[in-house]
């Protein structure tokens, strides 16, 4: 089977775990986290219908481990309450979360502007860049979720768990510099646009 193939499948059974997961919050009449899981289903379908349109291709370890945060943000996090019940856990998304989420936006950049950074500092800088970012847009959407919709469970509980989570992105952006480097090194990570042309290099 091809790359291809898996990626469907990969697609597939995180629609279909994510349709169960909305179903299940429906049931026990948690709106709130079902229209988060809702809004992360919508976020993967728009993603594949622009990646199918702009022939844009990521590794499938990346596809897997960013769907895999996604399900487990909304099935343990928010089926299971693991959110509220266990601190711990809400850290360990975060870097997770984080780590793949930085992968992940950095391939499709990179497919976006066609243009290959070979800059070791240069890269160590756009993905903690990123990571941060991504951890700040995730807080000032919670921020907007708890103004607009007053959830009954707050997402931002305190200023200290803003600035744990926040500790947490950081954590999960150094981690995907090492992964990214340690794979990069082995040839894992490929870019499918310097199979179609050759662009500048920076």
């Amino acid at each position: 089977m091809s790359n291809k193939h898996y990626e469907k499948g990969a697609d597939i059974i995180f629609i279909m775990i994510q349709i169960i997961c909305i179903i299940a919050l429906f049931k026990i009449k948690n709106f709130d986290y079902m229209r988060m899981a809702s809004g992360n289903l919508i976020f993967w379908l728009v993603y594949m219908i622009v990646e199918k349109k702009a022939n844009w291709g990521i590794p499938f370890y990346i596809r897997v481990v960013t769907l895999l945060s996604i399900t487990l943000n909304d099935i343990l996090g928010e089926y299971f309450n693991l959110f509220v019940t266990s601190q711990v856990y809400d850290r360990i998304q975060h870097i997770f979360g984080t780590y793949a989420l930085t992968l992940w936006i950095y391939f499709v950049l990179q497919q976006f502007i066609q243009i290959k950074l070979t800059s070791k500092r240069l890269t160590i800088i756009l993905f903690i860049s990123l990571a941060l970012a991504l951890g700040t847009i995730y807080e000032l959407m919670e921020f907007m979720d708890d103004e607009v919709y007053h959830p009954k469970i707050k997402n931002q509980p305190s200023l200290l768990d803003t600035n744990l989570d926040l500790l947490s992105d950081f954590i999960g952006g150094i981690i995907a510099v090492f992964h990214y480097y340690l794979s990069n090194n082995f040839r894992s990570f490929r870019f499918p646009f310097e199979q179609r042309r050759n662009f500048s290099r920076y």
